[in-house]
């Protein structure tokens, strides 16, 4: 691939916050570390890092991440810095703004995308970031 930079999320020293299956959580989540979900959180997600809702994950919330891979349900708006993976599970209803976007064949999306350079997401995600301390 000449000419073509692959862009992996960078590994996480601080460990993944997982939501596990069952749990439900009410309020905003923010963290600098990696977060996964396949419990249900009804809030803000807001990470500097990666985002995983797993196949039975549900969020209802607005969520701001520099990655984030959904195999469950979303229901509000995404701002995603780098890559946002949709897989054929998912069902997202909500606005997204991201840096570049892979979707799988049978994945659900109700909403609008926008894909903007990775620059202008992440001056806007720094944005929500400072608002919401």
């Amino acid at each position: 691939m000449i000419g073509k930079k692959k862009t992996e999320a960078p590994s996480n020293k601080q460990g993944i916050n997982l939501i596990n299956e069952g749990t439900r959580i009410q309020g905003d989540l923010v963290s600098a570390g990696d977060v996964r979900i396949d419990g249900f959180l009804k809030g803000e997600i807001n990470t500097g890092s990666r985002l995983a809702v797993g196949l039975s994950g549900q969020v209802e919330g607005s969520i701001h991440c520099a990655f984030a891979d959904i195999a469950g349900r979303v229901d509000g708006d995404m701002v995603v810095t780098e890559v946002l993976t949709i897989r054929a599970t998912a069902k997202i209803s909500g606005d997204l703004t991201v840096g570049k976007l892979i979707v799988e064949e049978g994945a659900v999306f109700t909403g609008n995308c926008t894909m903007v350079d990775m620059q202008s997401v992440a001056q806007q995600h720094e944005k929500t970031i400072v608002q919401t301390q």
